[in-house]
């Protein structure tokens, strides 16, 4: 039987070809660590929290404090998640 934190890992690695693909190196965080996913390409630095739907107010609410924090330091931080088409879409979220 899988368990979430094998289906949550499977979409984490998914996210990471997803962006290798776009020319971005990826690190992926082990265990249940924000964020998930650091991506870095020319100089831009990602901070991706892995959801596999987008999630709710109340989560976001916490990747939006962690953001600010991260700006200070110029890292943008997303979330990624499937869209209705089963997409993967990245949204910045706002410092």
């Amino acid at each position: 039987m899988v368990t979430n934190y094998e289906r949550g890992r499977a979409f984490e690695y998914r996210v990471k070809r997803h962006l290798e693909r776009q020319g971005y190196f990826v690190m992926r965080s082990a265990g249940s660590h924000f964020p998930d996913l650091i991506a870095v390409k020319d100089g831009e630095v990602l901070a991706v929290e892995v959801k596999k739907h987008m999630p709710p107010q109340s989560v976001i609410q916490e990747i939006e404090e962690k953001a600010r924090e991260l700006s200070k330091y110029g890292i943008t931080t997303c979330i990624a998640y499937l869209d209705r088409d089963k997409k993967i879409k990245l949204v910045t979220i706002q410092k």
